[in-house]
């Protein structure tokens, strides 16, 4: 089964580098579960903290090579510190395409990563929504389930911006569409430039 661990940091400085042993060390106490792949997002900011970048890491194999990569990841501050800050991570056990990089967890809305997911459970009418999103012109990149929840709060966001829509709402109404079995049980949790400082766990 998925594991999922997210931390917030809120008025609480701390440095990208422990902000990152902390999702790391959360996932590591996930492995118990089963996995067979993990990824994580994190503030990308380098200049300013309003810059709202997120990058993400991600790999086939255990948590331990997940810390590999970011350790070989170039360009990254580990020294820059954070008052405000959302990471999330996931464990992913292979429900809907193979083990690798690009199935695994988080999935994104677009090449920008202005909203990224982690799930946990399975969506069984994602057929469905992936095809009608894919008319409206979103391209997908892994065979997940999941990404199709990262695309829709996109489609929602930018057919209500106008609106002033909130974070909240935009999660809200892509769950409706995602609501096909009442006896799954999931667990999602989404992080967003567009909202930052924001995350949402449904």
């Amino acid at each position: 089964m998925c594991g999922i661990f997210a931390y917030l940091n809120f008025l609480v400085p701390a440095k990208r580098k422990e902000i990152l042993e902390i999702l790391i060390n959360g996932l590591k106490r996930l492995e118990y579960r089963g996995y067979d792949s993990a990824g994580l997002a994190f503030e990308g900011s380098e200049i300013d903290q309003n810059d709202n970048l997120i990058k993400m890491v991600k790999c086939k194999g255990r948590v331990s090579m997940l810390e590999d990569e970011i350790k070989r990841l170039e360009n990254v501050n580990y020294e820059k510190e954070y008052k405000i800050h959302v990471g999330i991570a996931h464990t992913r056990w292979a429900t809907h395409g193979e083990p690798s990089s690009v199935n695994s967890h988080p999935q994104r809305s677009d090449l920008d990563n202005e909203f990224m997911v982690v799930h946990n459970g399975i969506i069984t009418n994602y057929k469905d929504i992936k095809s009608l999103l894919e008319k409206k012109g979103h391209k997908f990149e892994s065979e997940t389930d999941t990404e199709v929840i990262a695309k829709m709060i996109k489609h929602i966001y930018d057919s209500h911006k106008d609106n002033n829509i909130s974070f909240r709402e935009c999660v809200e109404l892509t769950i409706q569409q995602l609501v096909s079995n009442h006896r799954n049980t999931s667990l999602t949790v989404i992080k967003t430039t567009t909202y930052h400082s924001e995350n949402v766990w449904n």
